[in-house]
Order: C-alpha cells, then sequence, then structure tokens
C-alpha cells in the first residue's frame, strides 16, 4: 500500500488553549509520512512553547513574522506545502482517530485527488462556546463508507443554490493533491482570492479535481469555540470578539459586486465572483444567475440568521442595483417572504437526514476538543450502549427541535 506525505496545516493566532487540544488529536494520528504544519500568525501568547512542547519530528512550526489576514496566513502556510496531500484544521477542531490511515486507504482504493472528509460535518461545541445551553454538544454520525462525486456537478448545484458549498472539497474539510491546487497557484498567481478561504478553495477547485471522494464515514469534528471566527460571524451579537479581530485586519477586498453581510448564501456568490475575476470556471461564469442566491439569502434573512435580517435584506438591495437587475422584482421577492412557511431551504435541512446521537458529553468527562474526538470513536464503535440512553434523546430533542423551531417559527 501507498503511503504518500499528508500535510495537515493547523494556522493559529493566540489560541494557544485550543491549540493544544487540536495539535493532540493529530499527534496520535499513525502515520509516519504526515507533517503537521503549524502557521502562526504573529501570535504574542505561548502558542510557539505549546506546538514545541510535543517534541514531534512530524509537527513543523513556521511563523509569518507579523500579523497577516486569514487569508493571507492560509497562503503562507501553504506555500511551504511542497507535494502529496493537504488539508487545513481549525485550531479548535480535531482530526478523529486513524482519520489520515483512512483517508490513505481511500485514495489507494480509488486513485482520486481529493477526499472530502466531513461533508455534512460532526461537530463539538467547547465549554467556552457562547450558546451555553448547546455548550459541550457533540454530534455523532453513524454512517460508513463512500461516494464518488463528480466536481461539476456539485458546483452545478451550488451555481443554483441547490446545495450549499460543505459538499464541495473544499480544503478546510478535504484532503486535497497538491497536483490540483498547484495548477491553480499558477494561473491566478495566489491560491486563494477571497477573505473566505476555505468556502473560495471548495469553488475553485471543483472543476479542477474532477472526481473526488465523497466519505461518509467522519474523519473530523468542526470544533466551536469562543475564538471560532465562523461562529461569531453569524452569532455576532452574542459572540463579537472574534469577528471583531478578523474585521479589522487588511484584507482582501470583499468583491464590489456585493457587500459582506452574515449569509452563507452571498459568501458562495462572492467566491464565484472572485473565481471569475481570476480567470477560473468560464462556464459557471456564462451561466451565472444572481436571482437564486438573493432567493435564498431572503430565505436565510427569514430563517436561521433573522437577526440579521435587516443586514442581509439591504446587502440584497445594493446588490440588485449595483449589478443592474430588476429592483422592483427584488422587493416584491423581499415582502414575499414574511411567511416563513415559504421560506424553507431543503438542503438546510439534511444536516439530521441521517443516523446520529447528539450528546452532552460533559457527562462523560470532556473538556476539549482531544476528549471529544476520543468519545466520539468510542460512541461510533459501540452505539448499542448509548441509544436508549435517556439523557441522549433528551438532549437531541432540545437541540434538534429547537434549533428548528427557532429558524422556522417566528422570531
Amino acid at each position: 500500500m501507498k503511503e504518500p506525505k499528508y500535510t495537515v496545516v493547523v494556522p493559529t493566532r493566540e489560541r494557544a488553549d485550543t491549540l493544544l487540544h487540536s495539535l493532540r488529536t493529530c499527534v496520535t494520528q499513525e502515520y509516519d509520512n504526515l507533517t503537521i504544519l503549524v502557521s502562526d500568525n504573529c501570535s504574542q501568547d505561548n502558542t510557539e512553547e505549546v506546538v514545541r512542547s510535543f517534541n514531534d519530528p512530524r509537527i513543523q512550526y513556521v511563523n509569518t513574522g507579523k500579523r497577516l489576514s486569514m487569508s493571507h496566513n492560509w497562503e503562507f502556510a501553504l506555500s511551504h506545502v511542497k507535494e502529496g496531500y493537504v488539508t487545513f484544521l481549525g485550531d479548535d477542531d480535531g482530526l478523529l482517530p486513524d482519520a489520515v490511515r483512512d483517508v490513505n486507504d481511500l485514495f489507494n482504493e480509488t486513485g482520486l485527488q481529493a477526499v472530502n472528509m466531513n461533508p455534512a460535518p460532526d461537530f463539538y461545541f467547547w465549554p467556552s462556546y457562547f450558546n451555553k445551553k448547546q455548550a459541550n454538544m457533540l454530534k455523532i454520525s453513524f454512517q460508513s463508507g463512500f461516494v464518488i462525486k463528480q466536481g461539476k456537478e456539485v458546483l452545478q448545484k451550488v451555481l443554483r443554490c441547490r446545495e450549499d458549498y460543505l459538499p464541495l472539497p473544499f480544503v478546510y474539510s478535504s484532503f486535497v493533491s497538491m497536483t490540483a491546487i498547484d495548477p491553480i497557484k499558477r494561473k491566478t498567481g495566489a491560491f486563494f482570492r477571497s477573505q473566505i478561504p476555505d468556502v473560495y478553495s471548495g469553488i475553485a477547485l471543483a472543476n479542477q479535481v474532477g472526481p473526488y471522494v465523497h466519505s461518509k464515514k467522519r474523519l473530523r469534528i468542526s470544533g466551536a469555540s469562543s475564538h471560532s471566527t465562523g461562529m461569531s460571524q453569524f452569532n455576532y451579537n452574542a459572540n463579537k470578539k472574534a469577528m471583531d479581530q478578523f474585521a479589522s485586519e487588511p484584507n482582501i477586498p470583499f468583491h464590489p459586486a456585493l457587500q459582506y453581510c452574515p449569509s452563507y448564501t452571498y459568501l458562495m456568490a462572492e467566491s464565484f465572483q472572485q473565481s471569475f475575476d481570476a480567470g477560473l470556471n468560464p462556464d459557471e461564469k456564462a451561466a451565472f444567475d444572481w436571482m437564486p442566491f438573493i432567493e435564498t439569502a431572503i430565505k436565510e434573512a427569514n430563517t436561521k440568521f433573522h437577526s440579521q435580517r435587516d443586514n442581509i435584506l439591504n446587502v440584497t438591495r445594493y446588490i440588485a442595483e449595483t449589478n443592474h437587475l430588476d429592483r422592483e422584482h427584488v422587493e416584491k421577492l423581499i415582502n414575499a417572504s414574511t411567511s416563513r412557511l415559504n421560506n424553507i431551504i431543503p438542503y438546510d435541512l439534511k444536516r439530521y437526514s441521517y443516523p446520529f446521537l447528539l450528546i452532552d458529553a460533559s457527562t462523560y468527562g470532556v473538556k476539549n476538543i482531544f476528549d471529544a474526538c476520543q468519545l466520539h470513536r468510542t460512541i461510533y464503535d459501540n452505539p448499542g450502549r448509548y441509544w436508549l440512553k435517556s439523557t441522549t434523546w433528551k438532549d437531541m430533542f432540545r437541540m434538534v427541535f429547537g434549533e428548528l423551531a427557532d429558524r422556522y417559527t417566528s422570531a
């Protein structure tokens, strides 16, 4: 069996408390030809000390030397990867036990250029998570095997807003061959061309990768802590610090065809626009239509991001004016969106359409992402011990139905 080079890039900045445990999930991977590349964005805390405390020859530490934006730090880190397969891991996320070995098995079996490790991610909410009712919740999915996806087909669904970006072969949840990344870097000068690098990477890579592996078995966990920029963006009023820091940095300008707002749909549209300007995705450029993005973003404004409704709708009007759309028609869509019955986003509901458990991980002594990954594996391997626990079902009912009620009933 081939054992090629794998690189796990961990971009970080002054998050030594969570980084410690994310790195623990990496160094316990039983795979020798592995580099764990920590790209320290000029941290002023004890980040370097934490990294070097592992004394693991597979860990490589690099420092930007000055404060960079997220995308520029990711680009800096990627410049140190020359071969093999690469993924990016958040400094509060974790690799599940044997993840790298499992990914290698998939590459050996299929011979393809990318493996998406968790297209519908399992997650762990750290104790520091802003929503204390959900803190320490862990999701464990019970799926196995894999399917082959066609990059262009998935990208076309994203283009029509029939799918979000999570199933794409983006580097934040996928191992991707450098033979797919390097041609894009040579063509565009830099790989990351948007201030939202994870979303952009999937849209930039889909056509280049072609067929890729969609692993049904989850191989990593998305962590959400007080440091999480993504959670801060979409829950700004409750968790401002990470987003304020992100917004204060010199960054790649947001595409002028739209403005930033907390909408997954508009972030996908922005990445498409940036890819077009970079000379990528010519077929998608010819077929691009703003209306599916506008219609879906309006639904977001009335459901999962209703606390940011005015912001999203103002950006919707900006898009209509800037891109010379029928503004009267857009206003009619906005005015007709007051009935939430018409605002369900079908792909948004699929995250609960398979067997899974949600548990309060603190019940089992979990305090961090490493503990969560270990417990995830224990439950995945022996689910029968946990299915009938009354506390588990109470947690699932509260989280799933509470979340759906929050998203799809009046605010």
